[in-house]
């Protein structure tokens, strides 16, 4: 971790998730509870998707990203998900509005240094639609989900 400066504030910064962030992880991972650790452990041993943390001045985690990686005929290449893109502290929201521009920032990135041919995401919630579109994606209807592992009520 690089040194602060005297009279320097650190700048929030991205560093790819390892195996000593599965517990932090574990929480946020949909599925079935008891597989939860199990499925965080091959996210992040797998090179099929990239999963990078939010890391504030502090140490502290701020957010969270994942995209995963496939191949596609009708894209003609590799085609990048962003499956996660979540702050992860309760933070105020303009700050909060930074960290998710920097996760998606990174994502964007992730999929350029791959060789990606188009970048799709999910849209939870309206400010993260908002983000997206400002990013430049459009929406695309025609996608379903269909969840094959039934979660604990």
């Amino acid at each position: 971790m690089p040194r602060e400066r005297a009279g320097t504030e650190q700048r929030r910064r991205l560093r790819r998730a390892n195996r000593d962030d599965v517990g932090l992880l574990a929480g946020i991972v949909g599925g079935p509870e008891p597989g939860r650790v199990r499925a965080t452990r091959r996210i992040l041993g797998s090179l099929a998707a990239d999963v990078y943390l939010s890391i504030e001045g502090d140490g502290s985690t701020s957010g969270v990203f994942m995209v995963a990686y496939r191949r596609s005929l009708l894209a003609g290449g590799l085609v990048a998900e962003i499956d996660l893109l979540r702050c992860l502290a309760p933070i105020p929201s303009p700050a909060r509005e930074e960290v998710l521009r920097l996760l998606l920032e990174g994502a964007l990135l992730r999929a350029r240094r791959r060789g990606c041919v188009a970048v799709s995401a999910g849209v939870d919630d309206e400010s993260r639609g908002a983000l997206l579109e400002r990013a430049g994606f459009e929406a695309f209807a025609g996608r379903v989900l269909l969840p094959l592992l039934k979660q604990d009520p």
